[in-house]
């Protein structure tokens, strides 16, 4: 197995590669499945070794240094056990089952108001702009129990946080991860400050409350809020986006969710699986880790390339197909990552796709395309900007019935 560059097997800063970054990945995995990068860290592309990582709690995010995103430290993203146990805990009770039925009527009653906007304007519309970005973002705001305030604001700075956390961000990147995270970090002080306009029952009053028993440090409670903001709309927007693009460019997809409700939970898996939306996770060693019959030493940066390992053969045939009837009984899917870090609105992020793609399809004839697809893509986000879209035909009233 081999350690060395043989060339850039993987050039993060390519057009090419970023366009379609998939052939690299196949052939990444066939000659250096664990690659040692010109970069200076370590890619991992197969399945079993990025599963066995992303579940292997002797590795570190704490350690790793976040440049200009370094307050996600303060978050559960960036914290080590025992920090992350608290930061965790302060999450998942608002995406506990019970919860997540709570966010999905949210997400209906916004879903419905943007519908009847789309067709009292003729039905065409963009996927991205018109629909799951305003759904997504007014329910992550329900969900912290405030009004959708500067909604441009965190798409922006959303956008400019991921493009700049890739594995060799430029002078450029960089300087938007140093803006978005200002942003971010001055908005969630200035929700701090309107805390009595908050809902009683929302996340920022929990935090608040944890802040003044000495739970939590302001500084916890800025980097959650931040976090919430900067991931609550990003994967789960693309899953969307995602999902309606493959409805439109393939109908049968969309006839398929809407006519047999048993498939309904795979189409939604073999989205998420075929074009990942974050493609990797990073950790660093804290000890000596032996990955195959390479020996990686203690403190260097492992890049686990979770959209390679969902294309990989092995546990995958066809990989690059869309087959949502697949076999998934032996492995499931690292879009969400796993182990601590796995996200922790993951189900959320699934109910508020099922909503969409549900209402979409039983409501109307799908979705035709409208217009060229504008891409976003970076080596860390796929991304889709403009996806222009159609609605079909409608089948009932897009008003809430």
């Amino acid at each position: 197995m081999s350690t060395h560059p043989i060339d850039n097997l993987l050039p993060f800063d390519s057009p090419d590669f970023r366009a379609d970054p998939y052939p690299y990945y196949a052939r990444a995995r066939d000659l250096a499945p664990v690659y040692r990068h010109p970069l200076g860290m370590w890619v991992l592309t197969r399945y079993e070794d990025v599963a066995k990582l992303a579940y292997d709690r002797s590795l570190s995010v704490e350690q790793i240094d976040f440049g200009p995103a370094a307050p996600l430290h303060d978050s559960a993203l960036g914290a080590d056990v025992p920090r992350h146990t608290t930061l965790r805990r302060v999450l998942n009770k608002w995406f506990t089952p019970k919860a997540v039925q709570t966010w999905r009527a949210h997400t209906q009653r916004h879903l419905d108001d943007v519908l009847a906007d789309i067709v009292s304007r003729g039905g065409t519309f963009d996927a991205v702009l018109d629909l799951a970005y305003p759904v997504t973002f007014r329910t992550v705001c329900d969900l912290i129990g405030i009004p959708p305030l500067e909604a441009i604001g965190v798409r922006t700075a959303t956008y400019d946080l991921g493009a700049g956390l890739g594995t060799n961000p430029t002078e450029d990147e960089l300087a938007g991860v140093v803006e978005a995270m200002d942003w971010f970090v001055g908005h969630a002080e200035h929700l701090v400050t309107l805390h009595t306009a908050a809902s009683p029952d929302g996340l920022l009053s929990s935090l608040l409350a944890m802040e003044a028993t000495g739970d939590l440090t302001h500084e916890e409670v800025v980097g959650t809020l931040t976090l919430i903001f900067a991931v609550g709309h990003l994967d789960i927007g693309y899953l969307i986006v995602h999902g309606l693009r493959l409805f439109a460019e393939h109908p049968e997809i969309a006839r398929a969710y809407r006519d047999d409700e048993s498939v309904r939970a795979a189409i939604v898996e073999e989205t998420l699986r075929i074009d990942t939306p974050e493609q990797f996770i990073t950790r660093m060693t804290t000890q000596p880790v032996t990955v195959g019959d390479v020996d990686i030493p203690a403190g260097e940066i492992l890049i686990l390339l979770i959209s390679a390992a969902n294309k990989d053969p092995e546990v995958f045939p066809d990989p690059d197909v869309f087959d949502f009837r697949r076999d998934n009984s032996k492995a499931k899917h690292l879009a969400f990552g796993g182990g601590l870090h796995g996200c922790a609105g993951q189900v959320l992020a699934r109910a508020e796709a099922e909503v969409v793609f549900r209402t979409i399809t039983e409501r109307f004839d799908g979705v035709r395309p409208a217009g060229p697809v504008t891409y976003g893509h970076t080596d860390f986000i796929r991304s889709i900007s403009h996806l222009p879209l159609t609605l079909g035909t409608a089948d009932a009233d897009p008003r809430p019935l």
